[in-house]
């Protein structure tokens, strides 16, 4: 734009002379016409020599007309090409997942995009009429158009806010300025609510791991300074030892594994599934927790279809998911409880139904059991261990499986967890039930 002012200004410095000399010119032709007494010869001269001037004037002229069209050309080409870059520009702006606020440098909203728009309940008729100050300050008056170039201009850093159950970054940036001169600011509205929650997931988890982990590490310290100091000697009391460090490292294991299968699942997006026979599958996973469940004189009923459950399904995975639900159930239910294991199939799904009558979960943590890291704090004994990955582990495979899960609970009543699983595609094929 510096080089199309400094053409500008050359064609009327031009267009200036030019016109200077044509006047020149007929001074010149006055002169000679009105004052001149010279002679005929010379008079005819002077006009012959007057004509040749104003002709190259003309031919002149005319090039600084053509110059002057080019320049008009060129310029409305760049405004063009500027108009469409901010068209573009502003598209984008309105479609960005962030709010985004521009306020000019006399306090004039220029710019609220859609994102914005609906942060604030606000829409272009409020701008029209100047009611955008009225809307800001509903949402936060971190928003109003004086903060916003108050927070420009002072290059304030980020701020965090709270609205309606969700959090949201707030930031400032000033816009360009010319000569000195302020040009105005933008607001850039993030919502942080999935960082946040995850955030202090595992601040949480870090907590729960820390506690979780200490517990074992003091009990193999302990239990083998004891036994260093001369306790091994008795057999009853070393074994009685080796059994309790045994176990301590075998929940530390645990919690490593979980942590290791959970950070495998984050990243798997794809997965090679075969057809299998789900009822074989339960079965088998409920064989390898009887001993647990005995353990405890827990009742465990099942009722499973005659016929095969064929289902496409990864064997490996999914028997996590039953042995991490199935699990659940024996640790919170209480000494003598009862445990319902059903598989009920249909037409296009097959559902796998665990229930039992033990501690259930508050209402309030239901929707948060399939989140990282997550432990209620009343429904469950915290003295049970566990690292609150279990769920979302199972959770993350069934949903690879293209099936779901979901839970009901009543605290005191107990718990019914529900997997569903879609059938096999080659179910009916020869061979295949």
């Amino acid at each position: 734009m510096k080089q199309r002012e400094d053409d500008l200004i050359g064609i009327r410095k031009a267009r200036f002379a030019s016109f200077v000399l044509l006047i020149v010119c007929f001074a010149g032709l006055f002169v000679i016409l009105v004052l001149s007494d010279a002679g005929a010869k010379a008079y005819i001269s002077g006009v012959i020599t007057l004509a040749i001037l104003v002709l190259c004037w003309w031919i002149y002229y005319r090039r600084l007309l053509f110059s002057e069209a080019a320049f008009f050309d060129a310029l409305t080409t760049d405004m063009l090409a500027v108009y469409n870059w901010r068209l573009m520009l502003e598209t984008a702006v309105r479609q960005i997942e962030d709010g985004i606020i521009v306020v000019g440098e006399n306090s004039e909203v220029l710019l609220v995009n859609e994102t914005a728009k609906a942060l604030l309940a606000i829409v272009e008729e409020d701008l029209d009429e100047g009611r955008y100050d009225e809307h800001a300050e509903g949402f936060s008056d971190k928003l109003t158009r004086e903060a916003i170039l108050a927070g420009g201009e002072e290059g304030r850093p980020p701020e965090r806010i709270e609205q309606g159950g969700r959090h949201y970054r707030i930031g400032y940036v000033e816009l360009a300025q010319e000569k000195g001169r302020r040009r105005g600011a933008v607001a850039v509205i993030t919502d942080v609510t999935e960082y946040t929650n995850v955030e202090n997931m595992q601040k949480a988890f870090v907590a729960n791991v820390s506690h979780e982990l200490r517990t074992p590490l003091t009990s193999v310290k302990s239990y083998a300074e004891t036994l260093m100091a001369g306790a091994g000697e008795d057999p009853e009391m070393l074994q009685k030892f080796l059994t309790v460090i045994v176990d301590a490292a075998d929940h530390m294991t645990d919690m490593v594994e979980a942590n290791l299968s959970w950070s495998q699942l984050d990243q798997t997006t794809y997965i090679e599934p075969e057809e299998s026979d789900i009822t074989e599958l339960v079965s088998r996973s409920m064989s390898r927790l009887d001993a647990l469940a005995s353990k405890k004189s827990l009742t465990v009923n099942r009722m499973f279809p005659d016929k095969r459950c064929p289902v496409d399904m990864d064997e490996r995975l999914i028997e996590q998911v039953i042995s991490n639900v199935l699990g659940n159930a024996i640790k919170y239910t209480e000494e003598k409880g009862r445990i319902d294991v059903d598989i009920i199939p249909s037409q296009n799904c097959v559902q796998i139904v665990i229930s039992d009558n033990g501690v259930g979960i508050p209402e309030e943590d239901i929707s948060q059991v399939f989140d990282r890291y997550f432990r209620g704090e009343k429904s469950r004994n915290r003295a049970v261990e566990g690292t609150g990955l279990g769920l979302a582990i199972s959770k993350k495979i069934v949903d690879l499986h293209g099936g779901s899960i979901g839970v009901e609970s009543r605290l005191g009543r107990g718990t019914t967890v529900t997997i569903t699983l879609p059938v096999s595609k080659l179910r009916g094929a020869s061979g295949i039930e």
